[in-house]
This record gives C-alpha cells, structure tokens and sequence, in this order.
C-alpha cells in the first residue's frame, strides 16, 4: 500500500500508509524496519473502530514534517498531530477528543524489532508507566502525559494467537505484564473531550531509552512538537519564496535523508511482495540528482554528507549498483560472467556531475580538497579509460532502467557529463594535464554519440533502437539545445510515449502494467517537462508538471 506521509530526522525515520497505519519505523538508520504496524483505536459507548478503517483525512502541517489526522467515530471527533523531533529519536504526538461521553483511545504497537519477529521482548514498565518493546540495542518506550488505563502484552501470529491488537476490540485489556518472543503490546487511555500527548522514544538500552523519556517530560511533548515546526519552518528560509510544491519535496527529500549521508531511494516495504526486496538502497544515480536539487535550492550539507558517505565506496574508480545506508555493498541481480563489470557506469559519472554541481555553486575548497585525489581524479579515470577504443564510448554496462547490458545513449551521456566535470576541477586545482585527459575523453564519447541518432530520435542503446525517455535527460547532459536532433529526439519520445497524459519510460515497458499499456511515470513525464524548459518553452513545461501534480497523492 502507498506511503501517504514520512517524518524522519536522520536517526528516526517513520512511513504511514493511506489510512494511517504507521508501517515503518527506522533506527538509527534505515538499514532496519522494526515495524509491523502501528495501530490507533477508539472505544466509545460499547462500540469499536480502529482509525485505519475510518478513512481518516491526512495532511502535512504546512511547511512543516507535522502529520495531521482527523476522523470521526460515533460523534466523537479525533484529531491527531504526529511529529518526529527535530533533533532526537521522538515520535511525539498530540491526541484531541471532542466528546460528551467517556473515551477509550487504544495504541497498539507491533514491533519486529530488527527486521524480525524472533526474540523480542515486550512489558509494560511501573516505574516509567511505559510499555517498552526491546531487543539487543534497540529499545522502544511508548507513555503519555495521561495515566495508562490498561495495558497487555502478548503473542502474536504463534499458537493460534492473532496478536495483543485484537484484545482492543472488546474494549478491554488482559493487563499481561510482559511477553517475548513473537510478541506485541496495546496501552489505553481513558479521556472526555481532552487533548493529550504521547510519544514513541528510540534508544539503545533501558538507561537512555528511560533518560530521554525523562527528557520529553520536562521539556514537554507539546514544546517538541512546537519546535519542530518551528525548525523545518526556519529551514525553508532559503525556499521561502518558491512554490509550495518545491518546499514539501524539499521537505519530503530531508525525511529520508539519513545523519550519515546515506539517501535511499524508497524506504516503503510495500514492495517486498513483488521479490522479497525493497528500495530501501542507495542508488548513486537517484542519490545524485537528490544532491543536485538541494545544491540549487542552496543546502549544502546533504551534498556533503553524500560524499563523505560516497567516498570510501568507491572500488577502483568505480560504484557498486547500489548500497545499504550504512555503507554496504546492495542487493543485485546483475551478472558477474558477462565479462564486463557488473555496474551501472553512469551512477559513478553522476556522483562527480554532482560534485562540480556543488561546488561551483559553494566553492568550499577546503571540504572538496579531501575528494579531489581518491575520488574524483580516481573515479575520472576509470571513466576515461573504461572506454571501446574503436568507438570512443563507454564499454558496456546496464542502463539506468537496471535491465540490460549493453552501451546506452544515457549512460554516455552521463559519463561525458561526468567528464566533463572532472575537467574543471582538475583546472581549477591547476592540473592541465588531467584537465586535457578528461575533456579529451568527454569529447570523444560526444561524438561517438552521432552513432545513436536513428533519423527521428535517439537509440536507447547501439543495437536497440527502441523510444526510450532517458534520453531526454541524456541529451540534456551533453548536447546543444540548438543541435536540431534534441528537439527531433524529444517530439518522437513524446508522441511515441504518450500514456494517459504522461510519459512511460520505453516503449512497450513490461513492468508492474495493468493492461496493454505501460504505466506512465512520474520521473520521466518531469524529464519532459525539464527538457521543454531547456527548450525555452514554459507552456508545455507547466502542463506536464500540473500533469504531475493532479495525479500526485495530495500529501
């Protein structure tokens, strides 16, 4: 099911689904989803609903990583503000009941704590009046500013048990005080016509997951929620005066930046029902262009955490198709026998697009000059040399689309591009030598890229002349925008493409489609809308964003 919210801070990082049940919870990176699901219930006049069947309303608080919920259950009305502080692992949520009559709110949490069910343990806590999931180093401590009324703790999915959660439902708990294994835990609340706070702390043993329960008393959960909408506010200082849209991707891309640089490309485990994987991975490519976008917006410092993160990643000038957020080498299911290497080149190519992107925008000589040596000159060469002698272009690697191999017009692109930026950084560090090298390189691959234009656009690859949108971007990375074959190129990909009023990414693209068609993307309707400004035509760049924006989800 599609994620309609993400709070995160870098340490803790949470996703809901489109009826507010909290799917995931990461800590303290997004290597571990430790959650099952995240449950909110009402009891009221003998009569129970969980809020995820109530069709709650769902919104951002503005310019802010503030979720609201609103629903209504038997004329009670229940508003819900969650917020992920703004500088420790505290889900802090703020709980309003409208009502006449007594009411009983349920929080059922069912944790799988390091990714899995096996060995965790859950209780509730006297001394902090607190149930508390933990296993090994990760500990969890749930409490509100009202006095619990109930609590159990139980088995779950084991022995005929359907989980703890399904004791909610007759309104009472069994007051089990503690339970592992395969275990999960409810706490409730008794209120009329009252607002309330709780929060879900994170930490790594029982003295400073308690230390920061602790902390969010005195300082107040009401005062975190305040001034966290206080900070990502003061944050978008700099976008003030950009759209709201621009501002809540910003916001939205900061979520699941993770504190040690690390930008995965989905953290839904929605996904895993497909092959038992996720996106939960850093792809330098996706990574890149995350990178670009705050540069230009003028953050710097997600860029800097990138290449620090980056640079020890670099294996012989080269990227790895994708990576854990803490550093190691993903999942893949490309072949090591087909005697080239297993990667996707224009991943490595972007990195250092990116790079110059950055600092020819800050010009931080004294944090690029750690990169200059082992990653940039040492990525720069492998991409010069990593190259067909006959043709000039790169050897073959997979495309962008990670399902072929072969040499592809994008990937050459992204290596001239690549080069390109190398070039200026070796003049500007005064190494005309390395400078001639790389542009000599690019210059080659440029024009080896004539051998893709097939008459009315370019190839997706050398020997595959399928309609392919990636090379919009491409031709945005290394050519003209007066070279004629970009705007041919672009008119045969958008009347080639067209599906429903957005583009698909190739033509008779198989993946995840529901009928004869394939599915237009959003990615690829935005290169064409980019490419229609590089153009110079605004009009037909406006109607394919508000194409995006009318079929985006309204969080």
């Amino acid at each position: 099911m599609t994620r309609y919210a993400i709070l995160g801070n870098g340490q803790l990082t949470i996703l809901a689904d489109k009826n507010y049940a909290i799917r995931e919870l990461y800590f303290p990176l997004s290597t571990e989803n430790h959650m099952q699901m995240g449950r909110i219930g009402i009891w009221v006049n003998g009569k129970f609903s969980w809020l995820h069947d109530l069709s709650p309303k769902i919104e951002y608080e503005e310019d802010s990583l503030s979720v609201k919920v609103n629903s209504e259950f038997q004329g009670v009305k229940l508003a819900i503000k969650d917020s992920v502080d703004m500088a420790y692992p505290i889900l802090t949520r703020e709980v309003n009941i409208s009502s006449k009559d007594d009411v009983v709110v349920f929080f059922a949490w069912d944790f799988n704590i390091l990714g899995n069910e096996a060995g965790d343990t859950a209780f509730y806590d006297p001394f902090t009046d607190s149930i508390i999931h933990y296993k090994r180093d990760r500990w969890f401590l749930f409490s509100c500013n009202v006095p619990t009324y109930q609590y159990a703790t139980g088995y779950k999915e084991v022995m005929g048990y359907q989980g703890t959660w399904k004791d909610c439902e007759d309104g009472v708990l069994s007051m089990n005080p503690i339970a592992q294994g395969a275990v999960d835990s409810a706490m409730s609340v008794k209120v009329k016509n009252k607002t309330f706070y709780c929060w879900l702390s994170a930490s790594r043993d029982y003295d400073s997951v308690r230390k920061l329960h602790e902390y969010i008393q005195r300082k107040t959960p009401k005062t975190l929620i305040e001034r966290t909408d206080n900070y990502w506010k003061a944050w978008l200082f700099k976008a003030r005066n950009y759209e709201k849209e621009i501002r809540r991707s910003m916001l939205i891309i900061a979520a699941h930046w993770q504190n040690n640089g690390a930008i995965p490309a989905s953290l839904d485990t929605d996904i895993m029902r497909f092959n038992k994987d996720t996106y939960n991975y850093v792809w330098h490519r996706d990574a890149a262009f995350s990178s670009i976008a705050m540069s230009l917006m003028g953050y710097q410092d997600f860029s800097r955490m990138l290449f620090i993160f980056s640079k020890p990643l670099l294996y012989r000038g080269f990227l790895f198709q994708k990576y854990t957020a803490d550093g190691h080498w993903g999942s893949t299911w490309h072949p090591w026998t087909s005697g080239y290497i297993p990667i996707q080149e224009d991943e490595t190519a972007l990195t250092l697009y990116s790079a110059w992107v950055h600092f020819s925008l800050f010009r931080d000589v004294d944090f690029i000059k750690q990169f200059y040596r082992p990653s940039i000159k040492t990525a720069a060469d492998f991409l010069a040399e990593y190259r067909d002698e006959k043709t000039g272009l790169p050897m073959p690697s997979y495309d962008l689309w990670e399902e072929r191999l072969g040499v592809h017009f994008f990937t050459s692109a992204a290596v001239y591009a690549g080069l390109t930026a190398a070039a200026k950084f070796a003049e500007f560090f005064g190494e005309d030598n390395y400078k001639e090298k790389y542009l000599n390189a690019a210059e080659e691959i440029k024009k080896g890229l004539d051998m893709f234009f097939v008459g009315d656009h370019f190839a997706r690859s050398l020997n595959d002349k399928t309609v392919d949108s990636s090379t919009l971007l491409g031709s945005m990375l290394a050519l003209d925008k007066d070279d004629k074959r970009v705007s041919i190129n672009r008119k045969t990909v958008e009347e080639k493409l067209l599906v429903n009023g957005g583009i698909a990414r190739y033509e008779n693209d198989w993946y995840l489609k529901e009928d004869n068609k394939p599915n237009a993307w959003f990615i690829t309707t935005l290169w064409l809308a980019q490419h229609y400004v590089f153009e110079g035509n605004m009009e037909n760049a406006i109607k394919y964003l508000n194409w995006v924006l009318t079929n985006s989800l309204s969080t």
